[in-house]
């Protein structure tokens, strides 16, 4: 039996990356060449916490009551999939939010990479709550979902303080990486704060809803990783190196962008249009922040930030891809085990904001490398390009630091008995061509379209053909494993030759994915047409709510939206597609809402 690695690389965009004038994936590329790949393979869902249902569970993403509890409710994750099997799991990548224990599902040696931080609650569950609560439309379900939600979060932050106190494996990778947290002091904060809430749950929750981010609890420190790096000389040496590079990405972004990237500043004069035609608070909000999506589209706002700030350490929390690759090869190196183990990866180096050096190194020559590696890029940039520079140095670093897994797993003989996929949890809307007015929260498929490339013994070298989607993705781990698939996962092997006529996209935005409430993005699509539409679970679609309609085979980049002149019998079909998958997905709820056993 192989080992198995899963290597995610958060916002991976795979139509840029293909589209691009210059090649950002070189060693990705030559992977290709000699395993297997699919370039059709598509997410459900544009931002983390939504995609990785399908990645994790195997599942389409509003299956199962969705992502509301991450994975609690689902049938089986691919971590206890391949322990079925015989396999070690391991995971680097625990973050305690949201709906922390859940996502410990069969991992027998877990890893976190970041610490505990309430504020993520707060904006992917609470808030959300909180504005019901003002407006007095809570019921008996809300209730029950909140105290859910609560008492495990409590009870994982407990854990969490618990873990570094002890110095448990679980915090080797972050130790030390906070400056002045106290662990034993927050444990005695929020200890205090769970016992209250145990003595009248109701009480507590409306009373968090009601004062938001100035109750108490929110005043206990968050575990920040603002102390990566040591030596502070080091880092002066490292600004100062990387200074110059940034002057000549935010001058270059701007030129070319200001010469070639038509339409810039559409966004912002419709909004303006709209404003004066009905002067509102919101419309003038909607101008402003049209201006500044503008205003980034011609180059990085925050570039200088990721250098100047006095800890540049501290903009991302969490460690980089290449100190996720070392932590795991040090884990293989000491394992005892003689079981095949499954090891999952999941890094966001190239999540906005994006980075192409290792900002958690205290190696200036590593730095050097890395800088010149940028260089060499900047001077392919043709005159004709527009885009995201910053962007696009980022995934050629990343693309080097795969690299650097692999000639690790040569270097210690490892190479020769694992098997590794690389994909992405979803794409990325705000880097390449067309540039957009809209980021995260948009149907246009750059943010859906992954990358998959599976290399190690035994691949053979393939393309996989036809339309694929990332809950395939756990199905494919399980017929690497021992060639046999769950039932409980709704995904199909790539390996398998049988492939979509038509794919789905499912989400509710950002923030709670309250299904009974919200309304909620949905699309259906196919090599010649793409439908989208919004509206609440319990509305059926029809011509009143589609939103979005592209002929894929003239307009794949999705520029001109079709849906005031297309013939509505043409694309019934795809309407039809998302009905019966709204009414699938309300089979599993009761009439008042609750998830059916």
């Amino acid at each position: 039996m192989r080992n198995i690695i899963l290597l995610l690389i958060d916002s991976m965009n795979n139509s840029h990356i293909k589209e691009s004038p210059i090649e950002l994936t070189p060693f990705l590329n030559k992977l290709k060449e000699k395993g297997v790949y699919c370039d059709t393979m598509y997410s459900q869902a544009p931002y983390t916490e939504a995609a990785n249902m399908g990645i994790y569970c195997g599942v389409d993403v509003l299956d199962d009551g969705g992502y509301m509890f991450r994975y609690r409710d689902s049938k089986l994750t691919i971590f206890e999939a391949m322990k079925q099997k015989g396999y070690e799991t391991y995971y680097n990548d625990f973050q305690p939010q949201c709906f922390p224990s859940s996502v410990r599902r069969g991992i027998d040696d877990i890893y976190y990479s970041v610490g505990y931080d309430l504020s993520a609650l707060w904006s992917y569950r609470l808030s959300h709550y909180a504005k019901l609560s003002e407006k007095g439309q809570l019921n008996d379900e809300d209730f029950k979902t909140l105290r859910a939600i609560f008492d495990d979060n409590l009870r994982e932050w407990i854990q969490f303080t618990d873990d570094v106190l002890n110095n448990d494996k679980s915090v080797n990778m972050i130790i030390g990486k906070a400056a002045g947290y106290n662990a034993a002091e927050v444990k005695a904060a929020v200890t205090k704060e769970y016992e209250q809430y145990v003595a009248n749950p109701d009480a507590y929750i409306l009373d968090v809803l009601k004062k938001g981010t100035s109750h108490s609890l929110f005043s206990v420190p968050a575990y920040f990783q603002n102390n990566k790096i040591e030596n502070r000389a080091m880092m002066k040496q490292a600004r100062k190196l990387l200074r110059p590079l940034c002057k000549r990405i935010r001058s270059m972004d701007f030129r070319r962008n200001i010469r070639n990237c038509k339409g810039i500043f559409k966004g912002p004069f419709r909004q303006l249009g709209k404003f004066l035609r009905k002067p509102s608070h919101e419309n003038m909000k909607n101008v402003a922040k049209s201006a500044l999506l503008s205003i980034n589209q011609l180059y990085d706002v925050d570039l200088y930030e990721r250098i100047d700030k006095k800890r540049y350490d501290s903009f991302k929390n969490a460690p980089s891809l290449r100190t996720h690759v070392d932590h795991y090869i040090n884990w293989r190196k000491n394992r005892t085990s003689d079981k095949p183990h499954f090891g999952f990866m999941h890094v966001d180096d190239i999540h906005n904001p994006e980075v192409f050096f290792t900002y958690d190194t205290e190696d200036v020559s590593l730095l050097e490398r890395e800088k010149k590696n940028a260089e060499e890029i900047l001077d392919k940039i043709p005159r004709t390009y527009y885009g995201s520079l910053s962007h696009d140095l980022s995934l050629r670093y990343i693309d080097s630091v795969i690299e650097y897994f692999f000639d690790e797993m040569e270097k210690n003989d490892f190479a020769k008995d694992t098997v590794v996929l690389v994909c992405a949890d979803h794409g990325f809307s705000f880097s390449g061509n067309p540039l957009r007015d809209s980021a995260v929260v948009n149907l246009f498929l750059e943010n859906y379209n992954i990358p998959c490339v599976i290399s190690g013994p035994g691949v053979e070298h393939k393309k996989i053909e036809g339309l694929r989607e990332s809950k395939d993705i756990p199905a494919t781990l399980c017929y690497l494993a021992d060639g046999k698939v769950p039932d409980e996962f709704t995904g199909r092997s790539i390996f398998e030759d049988s492939q979509y006529d038509t794919l789905g996209i499912e989400y509710c935005g950002g923030g709670c994915p309250d299904l009974t409430r919200r309304e909620i993005k949905m699309a259906a699509f196919d090599e010649k047409y793409f439908v989208g539409t919004l509206a609440t679970l319990a509305t059926p679609i029809d011509a009143t709510n589609v939103t979005e309609v592209y002929d894929l085979e003239k307009d794949f980049g999705q520029k001109e939206n079709m849906v005031k002149k297309v013939d509505f019998a043409e694309i019934q079909y795809l309407i039809d597609k998302i009905n019966a998958r709204k009414e699938k997905i309300q089979t599993s709820f009761n009439e008042g809402g609750e998830l059916n056993d």
